[in-house]
């Protein structure tokens, strides 16, 4: 049982360190992509919905944004800035 534990783990970490080095990281290059585009290429969700930060709204008003963790933009700029301050392993 407990060889099994010990390859159970080293298969995760194994799954971890791969998923890590062949994904591809979130850009923060809007160029010529719509906020939207952007948005969907990071792999984050687009949806219209209350402006949040850290799951609580920001405003009462919806808007069509990027939703990232608990955090839903309505404004690329912000988005940008978010994703530019993720630790490299998130990103």
């Amino acid at each position: 049982m407990n060889k099994m534990l010990i390859v159970i783990i080293a298969l995760l970490i194994i799954s971890f360190l791969l998923f890590s080095f062949f994904r591809k990281p979130r850009s923060t290059e809007l160029g010529n992509l719509t906020f939207e585009e952007l948005c969907k290429n990071n792999g984050d969700q687009w949806m219209e919905m209350e402006e949040t930060r850290k799951g609580k709204p920001t405003s009462t008003s919806m808007c069509s944004g990027c939703m990232i963790a608990d955090n839903h933009f309505c404004d690329v700029d912000e988005y940008i800035e978010y994703v530019k301050k993720l630790p490299d392993f998130v990103r």
